[in-house]
C-alpha cells in the first residue's frame, strides 16, 4: 500500500502506525494530497477534511481513521491589530482549510468579518503585516514585535469542546476494499501513543475518530452547512466494514 501524509509530525505519526502496511510514504502538502491519489500514484491519502466534504468525485474513505485535534498541525494566525479591529488578513489560497475555519472561529468568538486577501508565501511575514491585519502563516515564523499569534484549532475547539478534524483518510472510490480498511483501523486504534502527538507536554492530536473527535466531524460539516460553504450536509462516504457496529 502506497500512502500520502503531510509533512507535519502528528500527520507523519499516521504513517508511523500503518508501517506495517506501507509499502511506501510519500510526503505531500494538503492541497496536493489529492491530486496524487487521482494520478494514481498512492492508494490512500491524508486529504484535508473539507475537501472530502466538498469534494464532486467520489472517495472511499477509511472508518474510524482521521488526524483530529485541538491544535493546529500547519498554520497560526499572526495578528498586528486589536482582535475586533481584524480587517483583512493574508493567506495561501491552497490553505482553504486554515482559512475557512479561521473566518468561522472569529466571527463566533470574537464578532470579527475580515477580507481575506491573497499573500506569496515567500513574502517575509512582517511585510505582509504592513498591508494587512493579520496572516495565515507556518508555525517556523518568528512573530514580528508587536503581533501575537492565535492557534485556529485551540479557538475551534474553545467554542465547540471538540477536536477539530484536519484530516481523513481516503483512496478513490470503488478502490479501497473492507477488509483493507479494517486491517488500516485496526493499525491505527493498535498503534502506541507517540510524542509526535503531544504538545507542550499534552496530548493534542489523535489518529482516530474516536470519542468527540466524529461529533466534530459532524458539528464541522453542520457549521459548514449554515455558513453556506457548503450546499448540503454530506454524507461522508466510508467503507463500510461488516464489523462497524
Amino acid at each position: 500500500m502506497r500512502l500520502a501524509v503531510w509533512p507535519v509530525p502528528p500527520a507523519l505519526a499516521l504513517a508511523s502506525a500503518l508501517a506495517d502496511l506501507v509499502t511506501e510514504a510519500v510526503e505531500v502538502e494538503p492541497h496536493g494530497a489529492r491530486a496524487l491519489l487521482d494520478a494514481g500514484r498512492v492508494d490512500l491519502a491524508l486529504l484535508p477534511t473539507l475537501d472530502v466534504l466538498r469534494g464532486p468525485d467520489p472517495l472511499a474513505v477509511v472508518p474510524g481513521v482521521a488526524l483530529a485535534g485541538e491544535r493546529s498541525p500547519r498554520r497560526r494566525l499572526v495578528v498586528g491589530s486589536a482582535l475586533d479591529a481584524i480587517e483583512t488578513i493574508g493567506f495561501d489560497p491552497r490553505d482553504a482549510q486554515e482559512s475557512i475555519l479561521t473566518q468561522l472561529v472569529l466571527r463566533e468568538h470574537y464578532g470579527a468579518t475580515p477580507t481575506f486577501a491573497l499573500a506569496d508565501p515567500a513574502t517575509p511575514l512582517a511585510d505582509v503585516l504592513a498591508r494587512q491585519s493579520a496572516a495565515l502563516v507556518g508555525y517556523g515564523e518568528a512573530l514580528p514585535p508587536g503581533t501575537f499569534a492565535l492557534d485556529p484549532g485551540q479557538e475551534w475547539t474553545d467554542l465547540t469542546l471538540r477536536p477539530y478534524p484536519w484530516g481523513l483518510l481516503a483512496g478513490l472510490a470503488d478502490t479501497v476494499e473492507p477488509a483493507a480498511a479494517q486491517r488500516v483501523r485496526a493499525a491505527v486504534r493498535a498503534a502506541p501513543p507517540t510524542e509526535a502527538l503531544v504538545q507542550d507536554g499534552v496530548g493534542v492530536y489523535q489518529l482516530t475518530l474516536d470519542g468527540y473527535a466524529m461529533d466534530g466531524l459532524d458539528q464541522l460539516a453542520e457549521m459548514l452547512f449554515e455558513t453556506g460553504t457548503l450546499s448540503d450536509i454530506p454524507a461522508v462516504p466510508f467503507v463500510e466494514i461488516p464489523d462497524e457496529g
